[in-house]
């Protein structure tokens, strides 16, 4: 602790700014106010146990108190932290108080013109789902706010979907907007939640793997109320998925990242190149020869040509990148 001179003008110093007499601070310790007099003449110091009593009445840290000075930065940054509860208890607060009054205002409307509650259950789950964004509900948890808003929002948008569907006798199309809603957020929010977990050298492929079941799923659902080829829909799916789950594999490998850019680049040019031959074999042939290849003819052969134009700037590039991955290899193994 400072000496009791520089103690004692501390303490008479924030006693001052928070406009207390001896007395009242004596009262407030519930000690005499002889004892006060002598700390700031510096004759004495308080008594240990009375460190956190000071601190508190006096709206000090207990490193001020001992050091006898005021510490900026833990001043600074609990302001920050005052300012920071006050705009998030003002985000909350503001707009859940106009959605209560849009909510109140429809409740009434629809009772009054319709002498029923019918259109005010779709206002209702509108207002729920933009409350999940708006201010959110991440404020009620102490950790994995991520979770908790992709989740609420998520079911919030379902809500929402479902008081449309009803209301407008449409539930066939529900079920297809749910999915197709739970892949975008399956795309976005799983690599993200999946980072400071086990399963983070997978996530890519957890979550392509996820989105390919659903894109499954929704196109059964579809075949419900709208017939085609079901089978051969999901083998094209599962060819457009083929690329992105092998790439995302690829990246879980622990070597050099040019020689995965290299794998992965060869793998994304096979399969474009293949992609008309697959599309033919599941839905018909088409009306041109796609793999047609005549440079010399390029009204008739432009499809061959691009395709094959495309294929070779893909596997140039893959040996390119191979090339620097093996050069780095090697260099690495020598150091």
């Amino acid at each position: 602790m400072t000496d009791k001179k520089t103690f004692g003008s501390f303490i008479r110093v924030k006693r001052t700014e928070r406009g207390f007499s001896q007395k009242d601070l004596a009262e407030m310790l519930f000690i005499t106010e002889g004892a006060v007099s002598k700390w700031e003449r510096g004759i004495s110091y308080p008594d240990i146990t009375l460190v956190p009593d000071i601190c508190r009445v006096l709206d000090i840290s207990e490193h001020e108190l001992i050091t006898a000075s005021t510490d900026m930065d833990t001043r600074k940054m609990k302001q920050e932290a005052r300012k920071f509860r006050t705009i998030r208890n003002t985000w909350f607060r503001v707009p859940t108080v106009l959605y209560g009054i849009a909510l109140t205002t429809c409740f009434i409307w629809n009772l009054a013109v319709d002498h029923t509650l019918s259109w005010f259950f779709v206002v209702l789950a509108a207002l729920l789902c933009a409350f999940t964004f708006v201010p959110t509900v991440t404020g009620f948890f102490e950790t994995k706010k991520l979770l908790a808003f992709s989740v609420s929002t998520y079911l919030s948008i379902c809500l929402l979907l479902f008081t449309c569907a009803v209301y407008t006798n449409g539930l066939s199309w529900f079920l297809t907007a749910a999915i197709g809603f739970l892949m975008g957020y399956v795309a976005v929010f799983v690599p993200v939640l999946l980072t400071k977990t086990n399963y983070a050298r997978h996530k890519y492929v957890i979550s392509c793997s996820v989105l390919f079941v659903l894109t499954v799923l929704m196109m059964m659902h579809i075949r419900i109320w709208q017939p085609f080829m079901l089978g051969n829909a999901i083998w094209l799916a599962a060819y457009g998925f083929l690329p992105v789950i092998a790439c995302a594999v690829i990246c879980t490998f622990r070597f050099n990242a040019f020689l995965k850019a290299g794998i992965c680049t060869a793998v994304g040019g096979i399969i474009l190149y293949c992609a008309n031959h697959v599309i033919a074999s599941l839905l018909g042939p088409p009306d041109n020869k796609p793999y047609q290849v005549d440079f010399q003819n390029w009204e008739e052969c432009l499809d061959g040509n691009i395709q094959l134009i495309l294929l070779m700037v893909f596997l140039g590039v893959s040996v390119v990148f191979l090339a620097i991955g093996f050069l780095r290899t090697n260099t690495d193994r020598k150091r």
